[in-house]
């Protein structure tokens, strides 16, 4: 299939050697794209020996994409944040008035380090920047102590702003205005700083979550598609992780299809994930292959597994058969 975009995320190797025969691998096998995650560690610790790593990518003819992995707690990933610890005042706040333990879209100082993450990433020397899953911090992710209905973010950033946009007080329920103030303040913040990786030379994907929830990015995908920042539109049905006892065709279909239709209209390229973490049972490889197959029917641009060898390399996410996993969205996009 030389037309479409066949990649996977690549992560955990700060070794540039070792990540090089890996990457030669990749192409060996087909790939033709690969997305590394850029951590606050990565930036603080290894940010030339990830530019090492992008070039070797980009010596095997890689389309090399780079995304903020878990940055101020607010995109996916498996890392914590540096920025949070060093930086208390600038977490999102609960309608409870608790504290949570992502930053603010709102917040100054963390837009700053923002505008520094993408100027660095960018000099990474990648193609594209990838802005994964951006999302309010959800508490009902990590437990069942607080209600339904509470919601982030109510901080006095996020306060005044709601006040200057609708002349009035942010109430402390979430209430239509809210939920449109969330998603215009997330917008707002991705077409900031989707302007500055244009201005650094790279290009931008941005990946929402199949949820239509003003927690988990913006609700109406099609203001987002209508960005001039905007070059790829992706999202990651990921059947096992979002939802219970999904069919992945269907699923893969419900979300892919909007997308790739929003994407077409907008001149944008189109991106579909496939799930390639936390599978486990008999059926997990005839899984992948469906949803892969499902994804190339709808005519997508670009089709990724997160992550290489079926997440092998990460106990707590790994497939129960990781490497059949890997070989079964192999077949499928080659």
């Amino acid at each position: 299939m030389p037309d479409i975009e066949r990649g996977a995320s690549y992560f955990g190797v700060q070794d540039p050697e070792h990540a090089a025969a890996d990457l030669e691998r990749l192409r060996e096998e087909g790939l033709t794209a690969v997305l590394h995650t850029f951590s606050e560690r990565d930036q603080a610790f290894y940010r030339e020996t990830m530019r090492d790593i992008v070039a070797a990518s980009s010596d095997q003819s890689l389309s090399v994409y780079v995304n903020p992995w878990a940055v101020g707690g607010v995109f996916g990933g498996e890392e914590f944040s540096r920025f949070v610890a060093h930086n208390p005042d600038s977490r999102q706040v609960l309608n409870t008035g608790e504290r949570v333990p992502a930053a603010c879209f709102n917040d100054p100082a963390f837009r700053e380090f923002m505008r520094e993450w993408t100027r660095d990433a960018a000099g990474l020397g990648a193609d594209v920047l990838f802005w994964d899953e951006p999302h309010w911090h959800d508490v009902h992710w990590y437990g069942d102590d607080h209600p339904r209905d509470v919601w982030c973010c109510r901080c006095e950033h996020c306060r005044d702003g709601f006040r200057e946009e609708y002349g009035e007080p942010m109430p402390a329920t979430e209430t239509e205005a809210v939920s449109s103030f969330r998603e215009e303040s997330m917008l707002d913040f991705l077409d900031e700083m989707m302007a500055l990786a244009h201005e650094a030379g790279a290009e931008n994907a941005v990946c929402l979550m199949p949820t239509g929830s003003a927690d988990h990015g913006p609700r109406n995908w099609a203001r987002l598609a209508e960005n001039e920042h905007i070059d790829v539109l992706a999202t990651d049905p990921y059947w096992d992780a979002f939802t219970e006892d999904a069919d992945p065709g269907e699923f893969v279909s419900r979300f892919g299809e909007e997308l790739v239709e929003l994407a077409d209209e907008n001149d944008l390229r189109s991106q579909l994930w496939i799930q390639g973490f936390g599978l486990s049972g008999d059926s997990a490889t005839e899984e992948v292959r469906t949803a892969t197959r499902t994804a190339l029917d709808l005519g997508t641009d670009s089709v990724f597994m997160w992550g290489y060898d079926g997440c092998r390399t990460i106990s707590e996410l790994a497939c129960e058969d990781p490497m059949g996993v890997w070989n079964a969205y192999l077949d499928e996009v080659n």
